[in-house]
């Protein structure tokens, strides 16, 4: 292989994402976005527990607690760090990573004086450790910073954590990597039962664990947003007796969102923050929790019986793009009344779908993905331009490998990530090896780099032989059918949200794909810049072929999903382009213009990368 193309393809991975997160064999990533995790459908395999890890059991409040073994005051939980499936509303699966597969990470319960150590266990692909957040009177060993208190525990990697629970209170055990870890599910809760409660703490009932995140989903920010795991109308409520006084521990553990969980019909009284009790009576119905807090507090249980409303009182946190209730919304029910908690979610829904109707129809979805597939024809005309000194057509070329270069590595990216999301899921749950879509991604590249650019050199050959004007038209053919197969890719991504009613991103990626392509028809006609002068029905077949597609995926895109024949159609482009960028280069080189070229090129790529910015601001 040439060397420029062995550097190419170098960079191109270089920049593509290591690790895309989902589930399952025959998995489908819903959206085209491959920021943050992915919602995943098909089968779900049940998760498998890791050889020795503890067993856990489900609470009253939903959340998880772990199993210990017993040795006197010594308790001994093994927690394994582990990828596993996990349903946060019905619809909403992804491949989360968790401590023994359960989101949160199971509450780690234990008694004032007990002796604690969590036997951990990475077992996850990213090398990682464990902060035992809140528990201060312990070595600097025991912190969980890596770098800093302890190496990295690669992958199958062991450490074991101890300390003595000799503080009551509400305490996490997390991650200690970057937030997309941290958002992703690795989080749990320590308590640690006091030996002499207070005396606001005596004569409790029910003690809740009330544990409040959040979640990237198709986001490079947090936009979702759950208790114990689940998000609403998925979320357990409070069950409570009348009468009774109860406990909850709010735990938030949100990467950077403050939370103000507000209960209806019920005072709360703070009796500690961060472990540490409070000296002076705080009551207050509306509770601020900052991220990386605890907060106790006592309810009683005095109000008509019934199902009250509990939930935070940031309305982003609350609701999803429909207006539609979501995220951080549970209940106080009292035991022998309806459970009524879900049903608001089926009471708002006509309310809301009349506010917001269903996405574009078809065929107007089909008129904007045709304009923006056509807006090709912005940048082709420049082909037409005459009298250039050989300088400025080598700089223009410069300039298009700029533009082509980005593509390479966007078109990368989207292709890729379909792949590493199945073979993620098939090393974290057996089953099928993904054949089909690694051999589509394989016959595609080929077809592309070695189908099409055999394909080209012979026509070039031909060219050349009846004429001196080298093969402009040969080489801006090639980029066309790279160009139109990417945008076919592009279609489906537009048909794709208008169809689920995504009536905003659908028109934001309309309007980007429209910029973007206009930067692609430039890449087109470089190549014969000054060398010849097309034909408008030479440019008109150009555009059809380059720009036509994007038309054609929309419809297929609004008709149904096929992450095999996106992942194709990608690697199609992929293989022409990369064919395309080494002829021009190896022409561009003997101009000898050195470091103007390098500028030019420079400037390409970050033309094509302003348009794509655009994208990704707007979701697409």
């Amino acid at each position: 292989m040439p060397k420029y193309l062995t550097a190419l393809l170098l960079l191109a991975s270089a920049l593509l994402p290591t690790r895309v997160l989902a589930d399952a064999d025959e998995v489908t990533v819903t959206s085209p976005s491959s920021a943050g995790l992915q919602p995943i459908s098909g089968p779900l395999p049940a998760a498998t527990p890791a050889p020795g890890e503890s067993r856990v059991f489900r609470r009253a409040d939903g959340a998880y607690q772990a199993i210990p073994q017993s040795r006197g005051r010594t308790k001994v939980f093994h927690i394994v760090e582990r990828a596993a499936p996990w349903t946060i509303k019905p619809g909403l699966t992804v491949l989360a990573n968790t401590y023994n597969g359960v989101v949160p990470g199971p509450a780690i319960v234990v008694h004032q004086g007990d002796s604690v150590v969590i036997n951990y266990t990475n077992d996850d692909s990213t090398p990682d450790t464990v902060h035992l957040h809140g528990i201060h009177d312990i070595p600097l060993s025991m912190d969980g910073v890596p770098g800093i208190s302890q190496p990295l525990v690669t992958t199958g990697g062991h450490f074991v954590y101890r300390f003595v629970a000799d503080q009551p209170g509400t305490f996490i055990y997390h991650t200690h990597d970057n937030e997309a870890m941290l958002d992703s599910g690795l989080y749990g809760a320590i308590i640690v039962l006091p030996t002499h409660p207070l005396p606001v703490e005596r004569g409790l009932g029910d003690d809740f664990l009330e544990v409040l995140s959040s979640w990237m989903i198709q986001s490079a920010s947090e936009n979702v947003f759950t208790i114990n795991g689940k998000e609403y109308p998925a979320t357990q409520a409070m069950n409570v007796r009348r009468g009774e006084r109860f406990r909850i521990r709010w735990i938030n553990i949100s990467g950077e969102e403050f939370h103000t969980m507000h209960t209806h019909g019920h005072y709360q009284q703070i009796i500690a923050r961060d472990a540490e009790p409070l000296t002076y009576r705080d009551v207050e119905d509306t509770v601020l929790i900052s991220p990386g807090q605890r907060v106790d507090v006592v309810v009683d249980a005095n109000a008509q019986p019934g199902t009250w409303l509990v939930h935070c009182h940031v309305a982003d946190h609350t609701e999803d793009a429909s207006g539609m209730p979501a995220g951080l919304i549970t209940a106080i029910h009292y035991i022998g009344t309806p459970d009524t908690l879900t049903t608001m979610y089926a009471a708002m829904m006509p309310a809301m779908q009349a506010q917001h109707p269903r996405g574009l129809s078809f065929w107007m979805t089909v008129l904007l993905g045709a304009i923006a597939g056509f807006t090709i024809f912005l940048g082709l005309p420049v082909a037409r331009a005459q009298r250039l000194q050989p300088s400025t057509v080598a700089l223009l070329n410069a300039l298009a490998i700029g533009i082509l270069l980005y593509l390479v590595i966007e078109i990368a990216q989207n292709a890729i990530a379909p792949i590493v999301t199945e073979v993620n899921a098939w090393h974290a749950s057996g089953g099928t090896f993904p054949v089909a879509i690694i051999a589509v991604f394989v016959g595609g590249l080929l077809l592309g780099l070695v189908g099409l650019g055999s394909g080209a050199q012979k026509m070039a050959f031909r060219a050349a032989a009846a004429t001196t004007t080298d093969h402009p038209i040969v080489m801006a053919s090639l980029i066309a059918i790279g160009v139109g197969a990417h945008n076919f890719g592009e279609g489906l991504a537009i048909g794709a949200s208008a169809a689920s009613g995504a009536t905003g991103i659908a028109i934001a990626l309309i309007i980007g794909f429209g910029l973007h392509n206009a930067t692609e028809g430039f890449g087109v006609a470089a190549p014969m810049v000054g060398r010849v002068v097309p034909t408008w029905t030479q440019i008109g077949i150009a555009g059809l072929v380059a720009g036509g597609p994007t038309f054609l995926g929309t419809v297929v895109g609004y008709a149904f999903s096929s992450p095999l024949l996106s992942v194709f159609f990608l690697a199609i482009a992929i293989g022409a382009l990369v064919f395309v960028i080494g002829e021009m280069w190896s022409v561009l080189r003997r101009t000898g213009l050195g470091a103007a070229a390098t500028c030019m090129m420079t400037l390409g790529f970050l033309l094509a990368f302003a348009t794509e910015l655009y994208l990704d601001i707007n979701g697409g």
